[in-house]
């Protein structure tokens, strides 16, 4: 019941924005802690990319409701500086009109930046 909640509150827009079926094939960050429209995922979520864009899935315990989902690079609008006491934090902004606000450490959100750069301003 908790599992459906939280994918009400957090993931029910990217499902229905993003929502991916096939296999996904990219480069792996692995798992790790982020938090989606204010809900947090910590070390729950897979995090993989490739020229298509983001791919996010939950680990096995939340799976149940929460679809996995595929980003497009072109998708992210905004990505702004914040920071959490002593923690260095990256807010994405996701779709136009607002889809979501993913929220994930810095140094986590370097391993993607590049590819941000790269793909999301390609015709």
């Amino acid at each position: 019941m908790i599992n459906y909640i939280i994918s009400k509150m957090a993931w029910a827009d990217l499902v229905k924005n993003y929502e991916t079926e096939a296999s996904f094939s990219g480069h792996r960050v692995g798992i790790i802690s982020a938090s989606i429209n204010g809900i947090s995922y910590n070390n729950a979520l897979i995090l993989r990319f490739n020229e298509e864009g983001i791919y996010l899935r939950p680990v096995w315990v939340f799976r149940l409701f929460h679809k996995p989902v595929l980003i497009p690079w072109k998708e992210i609008k905004e990505v702004r500086d914040r920071k959490f006491f002593f923690f260095n934090l990256k807010e994405i902004i996701v779709g136009n009109p607002f889809v979501a606000k993913i929220t994930m450490r810095k140094s986590t959100f370097s391993l993607i930046e590049n590819n941000l750069l790269q793909y999301s301003f390609k015709n």
